[in-house]
């Protein structure tokens, strides 16, 4: 398959996340008590994540991270992680996908913020499934100033 293919749902998704990024500047208090009450994974490892802090350059159109220690500490361990698919390939099956802490709310936008959500490579092929996943593999680092992704795990099983 057409590798540029493959990733155009992946710009799709990064477009998403600045225009969701940006409007959730001036949101009205209800719409985000709304956003907060849908389906979301209370996995433990979401709120370690959660300590890195995003930073925004929307004139660039660019995000930056700063790991805290705890965060660090897991390069190269392998963690267990509950959460939403979001597939990035048009296949019944696939290796890759975006895992989510939230629910997703449009088939191409991230739900949450760039701190809630992990870039997955899975060893085996998978199908999408609706409800949360739990997955196992080794945590990354990777800093994508342009994608917004800032956690990757590789060598993933689902448990």
């Amino acid at each position: 398959m057409n590798k540029k293919l493959l990733l155009l749902p992946l710009l799709i998704l990064t477009l998403c996340a600045f225009s969701k990024q940006q409007a959730d500047v001036g949101q009205p208090k209800e719409e985000r008590k709304a956003q907060d009450a849908l389906p979301k994974s209370n996995d433990p490892m979401w709120k370690t994540l959660a300590t890195t802090k995003i930073h925004s350059d929307y004139a660039k159109g660019l995000f930056s991270a700063t790991y805290p220690d705890e965060v660090k500490a897991l390069v190269g361990k392998e963690i267990t992680i509950s959460g939403f698919m979001l597939p990035l390939e048009s296949s019944e099956k696939f290796k890759h996908f975006i895992l989510s802490k939230r629910t997703p709310t449009c088939p191409f936008c991230p739900p949450g913020e760039p701190n809630e959500i992990v870039d997955v490579w899975m060893e085996k092929d998978v199908t999408w499934a609706e409800d949360t996943i739990k997955v196992s593999g080794t945590f990354e680092l990777m800093n994508n100033p342009e994608l917004g992704l800032f956690f990757k795990l590789n060598k993933a099983k689902k448990l």
